[in-house]
């Protein structure tokens, strides 16, 4: 008897989901921050493949994701632009039908690669931004972009 594998990934569907939103986001070519903003919080933003926490605090974003089993060197991190962040990794654990204790009944660790792409809820510097990676958990943290007020003129 042998083990047939079928992959599956819930995470394509997220993806196709969060593009089409995308996608009709850039449609409404309008200049009506209000239409904007609530076609941004239609649904959450945050699809893929692993985890992920989202944190904002007056100054910056922060992201936490657990990678268990993913080396530091097969993580990528892209800030596509101000408000979208992209997150891809890649795990092989070499998957076998037999090895030298005898044959496999049940497999369920995956090989292959994940992809998160998340919304911020806020626009993003692309200076200072850290990332960190220590025991499969890494944190993003995005600094703001600190709207100006304008220059105050002084009336003579």
């Amino acid at each position: 008897m042998s083990i047939i594998l079928y992959p599956f990934n819930f995470g394509s569907i997220g993806s196709d989901i969060d593009d089409f939103f995308t996608e009709l986001e850039g449609r409404l070519n309008t200049n009506s921050d209000n239409i904007k903003s609530a076609v941004k919080n239609v649904v959450p933003k945050i699809t893929g493949d692993f985890h992920v926490d989202l944190c904002e605090t007056d100054t910056s974003i922060i992201i936490t994701c657990d990678l268990p089993g993913i080396e530091k060197e097969d993580i990528s991190v892209k800030l596509l632009n101000e408000n979208t962040l992209q997150i891809k990794t890649k795990y092989d654990s070499e998957v076998t039908k037999t090895d030298e204790t005898g044959t496999y009944h049940m497999r369920e660790r995956k090989t292959g690669a994940g992809q998160r792409t998340i919304r911020l809820p806020a626009d993003v510097a692309k200076e200072g931004v850290k990332a960190s990676f220590k025991n499969g958990i890494m944190e993003i943290t995005l600094p703001k972009v600190v709207k100006d007020d304008g220059v105050t003129i002084s009336i003579e």
